[in-house]
């Protein structure tokens, strides 16, 4: 921790979770000042903390498959390239999609997307339902003929990895700050000039607004609207019956509406797909245990492709956040004043990217553009132009079931 409170630095980042701790310590490496970590709580007690943090890297668009990817290939390495620990569990993971008839297309798209995904150096391939069946003999796949599988991607410990993170971030120069409430940005009307706080001004030129769904109210301190809603979305532990002593596989499974992962020993983390499990919320007040029929939908839901679930003991629960763009991209990049940049936006699916995107804004700041990951398609600017809801390429699926976010 600081001895005193700053006055000024060189770059401010306002979030603690896994995106402003990412950016501060790719900004410190690369010498870029003083780089200051704003966090009105603790690191990671936002998204970070209530994420699944399962790493599937599937998508169907190049942007994000390669945030993902690049990201993926730090969480394995990460005592090496940045210290310490994440937590990471070299995992199956598991997609499937909507194969009925009214989506047919589907399974071809699967195909080409894993084979996308595959000249991009990911692992992963596609098997039929009588392959996964063989892999996971509790499975119910009389749903689907093919699923994508991905055999390391695994998870990581969300909040490990956070404070992993900001612990490099801080061994590399940069200042960590927590309970600091960033009330304004700052600017002239053209340039960024600080940020206020409920413990001082600290005066800079370059502000990072890494806040999940409290980017949105602090954006328009400086005249930016981020078109960003907050909706809240559960999640259930329960401990597992006995035959299934045996870690399952990781599932996003928009065939069933579901998503599960191992969460500990005898004991898994599942979640239901659907809107009417998204509510929209204000992130200071909503409510963060399960809706007292959350466990049984959760349980339901998972048993579909798990038929033992069903038998499955609650044990807890909690809600947290997700900050929802319009398309459900994330927004990255420059916006508004000379001096602001964003990172949010990333509908509930931020997690996995986000050692990749602290280098990509990084590269931005220190170098004039990012290297890693072609970022334009992420500007805010896109939402004013026709079209702006377009796939992002032509193998996007129909989607059936609702996760907050499209692959």
């Amino acid at each position: 921790m600081a001895a005193s409170f700053p006055t000024s630095a060189d770059v401010v980042v306002i979030g603690g979770g896994i995106m402003g701790t990412s950016i501060a310590w790719q900004l410190a490496r690369r010498n870029a000042g003083r780089v200051v970590l704003l966090e009105k709580a603790t690191i990671a007690a936002g998204a970070s903390g209530w994420t699944g943090a399962l790493l599937r890297r599937h998508y169907t668009n190049l942007p994000e498959a390669t945030l993902a990817h690049q990201s993926h290939l730090i969480f394995r390495n990460w005592p090496e390239i940045v210290g310490g620990s994440c937590g990471y569990q070299p995992h199956g993971l598991i997609v499937t999609v909507d194969q009925s008839p009214a989506v047919a297309q589907n399974v071809e798209l699967l195909a080409k997307n894993v084979a996308f995904q595959q000249s991009l150096g990911m692992e992963t391939e596609v098997v039929t339902a009588q392959h996964l069946k063989s892999l996971e003999p509790w499975c119910y796949v009389d749903d689907i003929q093919t699923a994508a599988y991905e055999p390391i991607s695994g998870y990581a410990d969300a909040p490990l990895a956070t404070r992993s993170m900001a612990d490099a971030a801080e061994r590399t120069g940069a200042t960590i700050l927590e309970w600091v409430t960033t009330t304004c940005i700052r600017t002239d009307g053209t340039c960024v000039t600080g940020v206020e706080t409920d413990q001082g001004t600290i005066a800079t030129n370059t502000v990072v607004l890494a806040a999940g769904p409290w980017s949105t109210k602090l954006a328009a301190t400086a005249g930016v609207r981020l078109p960003i809603e907050t909706i809240r979305v559960q999640i259930a532990i329960v401990h597992r019956p006995r035959e299934l002593s045996e870690p399952h596989f990781v599932f996003l499974d928009m065939a069933a509406g579901c998503f599960m992962r191992p969460w500990a020993p005898g004991r898994s983390l599942l979640g239901v797909a659907g809107g009417d499990q998204h509510d929209a919320v204000d992130p200071d007040n909503f409510a963060l245990g399960n809706d007292a029929a959350y466990p049984e939908q959760a349980k339901a839901a998972t048993a579909r492709r798990i038929p033992a679930m069903s038998r499955a003991q609650y044990l807890h629960g909690h809600a947290g956040l997700y900050d929802m763009s319009p398309d459900t991209h994330p927004i990255i990049g420059a916006a508004g004043p000379e001096g602001l940049l964003v990172a949010c936006g990333f509908s509930g699916a931020g997690f996995k990217k986000g050692p990749a995107v602290g280098q990509c804004l990084a590269e931005l700041i220190c170098e004039g553009q990012s290297q890693l990951v072609d970022l334009s398609p992420f500007r805010l600017e896109r939402f004013d132009e026709p079209g702006w809801d377009r796939p992002w390429s032509d193998t996007e699926y129909a989607f059936t079931s609702d996760f907050g976010h499209k692959l």
